[in-house]
């Protein structure tokens, strides 16, 4: 005897299968692009804290270099030479570029040869304030605010108090992004 197979149930079983597997794929599609979402996202803000994380290190190394700097011409330091207050900081960073050196005030030329300490004190100013603009960008951006936030120089018997400004992208409490909120640090050194 033959052995007879109903055509109709092997005929289920292939469409159960197609169909099946359509939901299936679907599913993981979907799966597949929340992840992929996700990544996204958390690449997106990985960028967005190192790039704050970068402003903050290269505030700190630009506060180190200006106390340096500091420290190679204790005289002019102790004179006061190096003290910028707030609102002379406007003066200073809107005309420092690379150029900024003694010459423009006191006829010398402090990178290659010799002047006097408060000569040397504006060179040194006006270099660091022009590093503080290419290295930072946030930091001229936080001095074009409709209130100036520049850079500023205060010192304390022989303690230098360095505070630096620049913007960072912080989210606010309802999860917005904020560009406009100028964040600053202080450093504090002792100067001999």
């Amino acid at each position: 005897m033959r052995k007879i197979t109903p055509i109709f149930i092997h005929n289920f079983r292939v469409l159960g299968n197609r169909g099946f597997t359509l939901i299936e794929v679907l599913v993981s599609l979907a799966i597949l692009a929340v992840g992929l979402l996700g990544l996204a996202m958390l690449q997106t803000t990985g960028l967005r804290y190192n790039t704050n994380s970068y402003s903050r290190t290269q505030a700190t190394y630009l506060a180190y270099d200006l106390a340096e700097r500091m420290r190679a011409n204790v005289p002019a330091f102790q004179a006061g030479n190096y003290d910028v207050s707030a609102a002379s900081a406007n003066t200073i960073d809107s005309i420092s570029n690379n150029n900024y050196s003694c010459n423009q005030n006191h006829n010398c030329v402090c990178d290659t040869g010799t002047c006097n300490n408060a000569a040397m004190a504006q060179f040194d100013l006006g270099q660091w304030y022009y590093n503080l603009d290419m290295l930072m960008p946030g930091a001229k951006d936080a001095a074009t605010l409709n209130t100036l936030f520049h850079a500023f120089i205060s010192r304390t018997n022989n303690q230098a108090n360095i505070t630096i400004y620049w913007l960072e992208q912080k989210r606010d409490a309802t999860g917005n992004t904020t560009a406009n909120t100028p964040l600053s640090q202080t450093w504090v050194l002792d100067i001999y």
